[in-house]
């Protein structure tokens, strides 16, 4: 089996010469380095890399930061890298405009979750890889047969079921599983940590390895050609696209499961303020939307978490959530922050748009692409990425 580690980085920079000194850069080598732990190295390791720069950027200055990082990245590991960056996608999408995919080609990019990762599965199966295992920059490998366990039962028969894809745990600094629940007043509608942690009492609660789970972590991912090559992330979601991704192979008839075996430190940075403002406001577009996939029916269960927040009671619950956000702010006379949570209950009620069936028309362009991707081997298009 071809297996592919693949390590999204997003680089948000005010400058090109802040690359090497960039928080994502510090934390992707932390990572990369933490492979060389690893009893298999018989992997190719590949790294889709967003330059998300402040007023925008030129091909000179993508190419420039893509220079450096290749530099930063050279000699972390003996084995394969290949290093994908802003600076490729042009060749990438006109590649891609060849062939009748509709709005495809504008929807390859390396900005936003769910298009990153995308990426990263096409460029996979360029690279004729069987299995992709994510990780995220902000973690390390701490079990040297963490890649094995990553493998085990993949595109096998379970319970008469083949396994297209397994999730698995994150563990805290302290090797906890169980989320610390910020005390957070005005989240007491909206307490997302104490609904994923029942997940997760309950998966450990199992006699059972393999276990079937209503989320899954996108820093712990593991999937196969045969499910990667058919379903893609979503990309008009704008948060939580590694459970989205469960619920969508779910009704496309694939069975992604949760491995207790499968773990991975994650030592992610301290979150602001900022950061729950827009987690709200992006949790809150994320939840109406995926609401309207499930009410087409699911084969399985979103209970309790995320389907907690897929009820009918989505709306007071956001809407009380987001007033008591407001007030938070306004009593510590952040007027700017207020205002804009209380813009969230315009957001709430507007009339949204199908993307569902969006969706529905990318994952047909995609499966096609994939399959002219898997004839015509576009080697030509991707000998530059390699890291020497």
């Amino acid at each position: 089996m071809k297996k592919a580690i693949v390590i999204p980085i997003y680089l948000r920079l005010n400058y090109p010469e802040e690359v090497s000194s960039s928080e994502g850069v510090i934390l992707a080598k932390r990572a990369i380095q933490s492979l060389r732990l690893l009893k298999d190295q018989d992997f190719t390791l590949i790294l889709p890399v967003c330059f998300d720069l402040t007023g925008g950027g030129d091909e000179g200055a993508f190419a420039g930061m893509d220079t450096i990082l290749r530099k930063e990245f050279g000699g972390l590991r003996e084995g394969k890298t290949f290093l994908f960056s802003s600076r490729h996608l042009r060749p990438l999408r006109e590649y891609m405009a060849q062939g009748d995919f509709r709005d495809l080609p504008l929807l390859l990019d390396l900005k936003g979750f769910s298009k990153i990762r995308n990426t990263g599965l096409l460029l996979a199966l360029a690279l004729s890889m069987d299995a992709v295992i994510f990780i995220d920059n902000d973690e390390v490998v701490e079990d040297p047969h963490y890649l094995k366990i990553a493998c085990d039962y993949l595109n096998q028969r379970w319970n008469g079921k083949l396994i297209g894809g397994k999730g698995g745990f994150y563990l805290n600094p302290d090797d906890g599983i169980l989320l610390p629940s910020p005390n957070l007043w005005w989240r007491v509608l909206w307490d997302k940590t104490k609904w994923m942690n029942r997940v997760w009492e309950n998966i450990l609660a199992s006699k059972d390895r393999l276990v079937h789970s209503p989320m899954l972590l996108g820093g712990n991912l593991v999937l196969h050609r045969h499910v990667f090559s058919k379903i893609p992330f979503d990309p008009y979601i704008p948060r939580g696209e590694d459970t989205d991704y469960l619920i969508n192979a779910s009704q496309m008839g694939f069975c992604i499961l949760f491995d207790k075996e499968l773990k991975i430190k994650h030592l992610h940075p301290q979150r602001t303020d900022v950061y729950f403002h827009e987690e709200l406001r992006l949790d809150i577009e994320r939840f109406l939307y995926e609401r309207d996939k499930v009410r087409r029916g699911i084969g399985i269960s979103l209970d309790p978490y995320p389907g907690y927040f897929l009820k009918r009671t989505l709306y007071p619950k956001a809407l009380f959530t987001s007033l008591l956000l407001a007030v938070d702010y306004l009593r510590k006379r952040e007027w700017k922050k207020g205002l804009e949570c209380i813009d969230l209950l315009r957001f709430l009620f507007r009339k949204r748009d199908r993307t569902w069936l969006k969706y529905l028309t990318f994952c047909a362009d995609w499966e096609k692409a994939m399959e002219k991707i898997r004839e015509e081997r576009p080697d030509k298009l991707l000998e530059q990425s390699w890291v020497e």
